[in-house]
Formats: structure tokens, C-alpha cells, sequence
């Protein structure tokens, strides 16, 4: 488990003293994967910088399995640096070496006996896919390739924590489907706390469980994925999965934002309000995706000839989160200023 307790980031200027960390706090338990996402300027490299102990936090703690390597100097400091893995954007691996000479460069570092080195790097190569590639150098692999071999040696010290920075920047579709998986076997079978700093939407869907929202130094939201993405309110939860505001439609009463708040939900809950409870629907856009625990998405619902209030109490017992999206009140005091 990584504990982040008021984390402080600052920097002294010709121009002054800028604060970039503003007092961060984050837990990520074993076994989970946190993403944290954020505007450009939001603090994210620097926090990923701070965590890895690459840059000494102004002030806070970095605590991994209860040890804060932020208050440790020297040899007690590079020792438990250990336990944090990390893979960088472009892979940072070194060009004249191979694959194999990347992945055992920390262990050579260390001084790991070579017997027991080779023995590792071709269990690390085998657990990324790469066996085939043992002897081949940087610049024959895929950016794919070369990102795997990079997890490979973030892992070569059996670390506790694993910090992505941006790792699937870049990659086409299918390699970045590849890392996600990748990451998402070592979260099950090592029990390894992951830390994904990423701007890209799509991939925190594919593999969070919970996201934290960095803005201007400071986490705004965090929350479990499905929660975010299932509050009409919250911010990083319509980035997550966008839903275009819809206006109340002709003919119908009012619009409902339904969301998915639980993992198992009847596939044909749309029809149900229509042939079980005699309401009028009309689907005016949404988004819905498969996730490894069931469906997350949200729907934008024109009803009619069912009272909202028992639409919502329907839905809320289907295991959906449904808000009035837009008020019918509302929406005819304004139809009737524009028509005049």
C-alpha cells in the first residue's frame, strides 16, 4: 500500500516561489489500481516525481507499506526506493544494450549474483512476452514491445508499488490494450498497488478502480470509478464518460440521466419501463462500455406517461442512478420566451 499524507511541491524562481503541490493526500491499497488524471500544468509529472523520490517533496510523506521513504537519506533511502517500480513514457530504456541487459540492469546495480540474475530476467520475460526478444536490442522492438520490456525492469527489484507515468502515451490501440492487460494480471497476481498517471480517458476507464482529479496542485475529486462516472455532478466523472445535455423532446415529459451504479444490470431495463410500466422512451444518446465488473456508461431518457418519481425508484431498484436532466417546468417557461 502507498500512503501520500500533505504532500507539498515548491520551487524557488528568479520570479519568486511557485507552489505546484498543494497539499496532496492519496491512499492506493494493494492490489488496486488508482488513476490519476488531470489538465495539462496540473502537477501530475512533478506528483509522479515526488512519489518515485526522483525530486525530495517540499514537505509530506511518501509512505509505502507503512516505511516514509520521504524523511530517508542515503543507503536506507536507496534500499526501500526499491519497493516503487517505475515505467516511464518512452520506456527509457538504453539503446546499446538488449533486452536482456535492460531488464537486469537494476539487478546488476544491486549486485544480485549472476545465476540468480539470469534466472530472473527470463522469468520477467516470460511474464511480459518477450522471451523470444531476450537478445534483440531497443530499436528492433515495437513502441509496445519496448514498454513491456520497461515493465519488465520496473519489476526486476519486486517493488510494492508500480508507477506508470504516462506508459501508453503514444501507442496504437492494440499495444496499448496489451499494457493495460499487462497491468491489470500484475495488479491480481503480485498484489501490487499501481499508480497510473495518464491523460487519456479511455485507458483509467479500461483499468481503474478509483481515479483521483489533479487541478492546480490540488485533488479536486476522488472517488471510485463507477461512483464518479454515476454523480451527474461530478466533474472528472463526465470526463470520463461524456453525455452530450440533452433538451426535453417533443411529446415528452421530461428527460431522465441514467447511469449504470451497480455491475449487474438487466440488459433489457429500457424495454422494461416501456412494456412493464406503460412509459413512453426515447434513448437521445449516451455512452455505455463493457468494464471487467459489468457495464459503466450513462444514457440520456426522454419519458413520458410515468411521474419521475417512480422512474427514478424503478431505476434506483434496477441498480441505476437516475437525476432529472432536464425540469419540464423549466424547459416550457423557456420554450414559450423563445417562441415570443
Amino acid at each position: 500500500m502507498i500512503e501520500i499524507r500533505d504532500l507539498h511541491k515548491h520551487y524557488d524562481t528568479a520570479a519568486g516561489r511557485v507552489d505546484v503541490l498543494k497539499g496532496i493526500n492519496l491512499v492506493v491499497p494493494a492490489g488496486e489500481i488508482t488513476a490519476v488524471v488531470g489538465p495539462s500544468g496540473a502537477g501530475k509529472s512533478t506528483l509522479s516525481h515526488c512519489i518515485s523520490l526522483l525530486e525530495k517533496p517540499s514537505s509530506g510523506q511518501v509512505l509505502v507499506d507503512g516505511v516514509d521513504l520521504s524523511s530517508l537519506r542515503g543507503k536506507g533511502l536507496r534500499a526501500h526506493r526499491r519497493s516503487i517500480g517505475t515505467i516511464f513514457q518512452n520506456s527509457a530504456l538504453l539503446r546499446r544494450m538488449t533486452v536482456a541487459e535492460n531488464i537486469a540492469l537494476p539487478l546488476r546495480n544491486l549486485g544480485v549474483v549472476h545465476s540468480q540474475m539470469v534466472d530472473r530476467v527470463a522469468e520477467l520475460l516470460e511474464r511480459v512476452g518477450l522471451s523470444e526478444k531476450a537478445n534483440h536490442y531497443p530499436g528492433q522492438l515495437s513502441g509496445g514491445q519496448r514498454q513491456r520490456v520497461g515493465i519488465a525492469r520496473a519489476l526486476a527489484l519486486r517493488p510494492r508499488l508500480l508507477l506508470s507515468d504516462e506508459s501508453t502515451s503514444g501507442l496504437d490501440p492494440e499495444s496499448t490494450a496489451q499494457i493495460l492487460g499487462l497491468l491489470d494480471a500484475l495488479r491480481s497476481d503480485l498484489g501490487l498497488a499501481i499508480i497510473l498517471i495518464t491523460h487519456e480517458m479511455d485507458v483509467v476507464r479500461d483499468v481503474a478502480d478509483s481515479v483521483a482529479q489533479l487541478d492546480r496542485g490540488r485533488i479536486t475529486e476522488h472517488g471510485a470509478l463507477r461512483e464518479l462516472v454515476s454523480d451527474r455532478h461530478s466533474q472528472a466523472g463526465g470526463k470520463l464518460l461524456p453525455l452530450k445535455p440533452s433538451g426535453l423532446p417533443a411529446n415528452f415529459d421530461y428527460v431522465l440521466t441514467v447511469a449504470y451504479r451497480n455491475s449487474t444490470v438487466d440488459p433489457e431495463w429500457i424495454s422494461r419501463l416501456s412494456v412493464d410500466h406503460g412509459a413512453r422512451v426515447a434513448l437521445l444518446g449516451g455512452s455505455v462500455e463493457a468494464h471487467r465488473d459489468g457495464p459503466l456508461g450513462r444514457v440520456s431518457l426522454g419519458l413520458s406517461g410515468l411521474e419521475p418519481s417512480h422512474a427514478i425508484a424503478l431505476l434506483d431498484g434496477w441498480g441505476l442512478a437516475a437525476t432529472l436532466a432536464v425540469d419540464p417546468v423549466i424547459e416550457a417557461v423557456e420554450r414559450i420566451e423563445v417562441s415570443a
